[in-house]
């Protein structure tokens, strides 16, 4: 049994998110939302993961080709 529940927001939000939510059913639409934000917080956070370590695996590699003789 699928139950439903109200969520009161104020007047000007709903307004903006009806415009967002389109044809689409409110559900259907919160989910899409709610995945997408958590998509959009995945990739900050593995850009700024990224930004920080990807330095460190630049020296690990020099590091690594100096000790093999390899040159760059």
């Amino acid at each position: 049994m699928i139950t439903y529940t109200t969520i009161p927001v104020k007047k000007e939000v709903k307004r903006k998110l009806e415009l967002l939510k389109g044809d689409r059913d409110w559900s259907d639409f919160l989910n899409e939302l709610a995945e997408e934000v958590n998509r959009v917080k995945r990739d900050r956070a593995f850009e700024k993961l990224r930004e920080e370590v990807l330095p460190y695996l630049e020296e690990v590699e020099k590091s690594h080709r100096g000790f093999r003789g390899v040159r760059p």
